[in-house]
């Protein structure tokens, strides 16, 4: 399938022209547009008396098609989200929905212990609780996610 078979596709600019805002803006990191790489998931931060809780849409994704790395002053959310089988024979008249790989990193505003992050895939939202503490540290943490099947759990 190819680009110019799309009749409408109100998702690719739109999507293209928010990262590159995003990219200017300097508060969200993002990951550069590359071939196969989907537009990036709209994420929430929160913070609380408990610390950061960062909330990423991710319907449709695996549990173990996401990865969650935290490294100093950065978290990272890498993932993959399966599309449909390409039979040769469609022809979508509008295609807004997003597969593929994407890559998130996101400067954390505060600092946190990452050996006490959680996260959790459950309904098409993967929540990530991040605890803060009064001092940074170095090292790269791999964060495990907890929750049901973890493709858009009933």
């Amino acid at each position: 399938m190819k680009r110019k078979d799309f009749i409408w596709d109100t998702g690719w600019t739109m999507n293209r022209f928010v990262r590159l805002i995003h990219g200017f803006s300097g508060k969200i990191s993002v990951a550069p547009d590359g071939a196969g790489e989907t537009a990036q998931p709209p994420v929430d931060i929160v913070q609380d008396e408990h610390g950061l809780l960062v909330e990423m849409e991710a319907p449709g994704m695996a549990r173990e098609n996401l990865a969650i790395s935290i490294d100093a002053d950065r978290l990272t959310i890498e993932g993959y989200k399966a599309g449909r089988p390409d039979s040769g024979c469609l022809r979508y008249l509008c295609l807004e929905r997003e597969f593929g790989a994407f890559r998130r990193v996101i400067d954390i505003p505060a600092s946190v212990d990452p050996s006490g992050a959680m996260a959790e895939l459950s309904h098409g939202i993967l929540r990530i609780r991040l605890p803060m503490i009064s001092e940074r540290r170095k090292n790269v943490v791999q964060v495990p996610i907890a929750g049901g099947t973890g493709v858009d759990d009933e």
